[in-house]
């Protein structure tokens, strides 16, 4: 298990399958995570299975735990270049009482900090759509740049709305963060 400072950061279990089918089938968590509601809610608990559950061969998913062990939400990478040494990363925070309080912040810096210091990485990106200002702030507040945006390339709510690309590097994030021995639990 890995630990930040409000959070923990540990496989999933095939016990989880109930709360993703929660967090995947609501659209208020859907409409902010990806923009893509109503589209991709209403998963089978099976589905639910083979989409998150599955072990993927170039990318892993977490279950981020607040500081009573309680899930809230999912964290992971996908679409590894090893020769590169990079990465996409993703987020989604399921319980909505823990929006704005700096918990998908310090879940995404453990994993940061954990593909960065433990795995060599060079290069880590994630993308967003344009209306989720949160997000965005809090990439940023983690050092990610804005590097490019993908015009209309979403759908929300009967407009098209602009896909949004953030990058950052291992060098940039080891100058604002720098490597700290782990916390006992």
């Amino acid at each position: 298990m890995l630990q930040g400072k409000k959070t923990f950061l540990r496989p999933l279990e095939l016990d989880d399958i109930p709360i993703f089918y929660q967090w995947y089938n609501n659209q208020n968590i859907n409409y902010w995570a990806n923009a893509a509601w109503p589209l991709s809610t209403m998963l089978s608990e099976e589905e639910i299975e083979e989409r998150f559950f599955t072990p993927q061969k170039d990318g892993s998913r977490y279950l981020i735990l607040n500081e009573e062990q309680k899930p809230i939400g999912t964290v992971g990478y996908r679409d590894v270049n090893l020769p590169a040494r990079s990465a996409v990363l993703f987020i989604v925070i399921g319980e909505s009482d823990y929006w704005n309080r700096g918990y998908g912040t310090d879940a995404l810096k453990v994993l940061i900090d954990y593909l960065f210091y433990q795995w060599n990485f060079h290069r880590l990106s994630l993308d967003l759509w344009d209306g989720n200002l949160r997000a965005l702030k809090a990439y940023e507040k983690l050092g990610f740049k804005v590097e490019g945006r993908l015009r209309q390339a979403r759908f929300v709510l009967g407009e098209y709305r602009d896909g949004i690309l953030m990058g950052l590097l291992r060098d940039e994030y080891l100058e604002h963060h720098p490597p700290h021995p782990p916390q006992g639990i």
